[in-house]
């Protein structure tokens, strides 16, 4: 369960990202709210894997 979640939350960094490079080409929108995107996607990316890379260590750890 704990592995869906943070696949979720990298995914969704993802689409973010990938969001604001589709805006960019096909519907201009604010540079201020793609910014915001991208630094937002990357943000979620990172802390998804981070939080991924946590609970895969503590749960090898249980295992011994």
């Amino acid at each position: 369960m704990k592995h869906k979640i943070t696949t979720g939350i990298a995914f969704l960094g993802l689409i973010l990202v990938l969001l604001s490079f589709v805006f960019k080409y096909l519907y201009p929108i604010n540079f201020n709210i793609r910014t915001a995107m991208l630094v937002i996607g990357f943000a979620l990316m990172l802390l998804g894997t981070l939080w991924k890379v946590v609970i895969d260590m503590n749960d090898d750890k249980s295992v011994d």
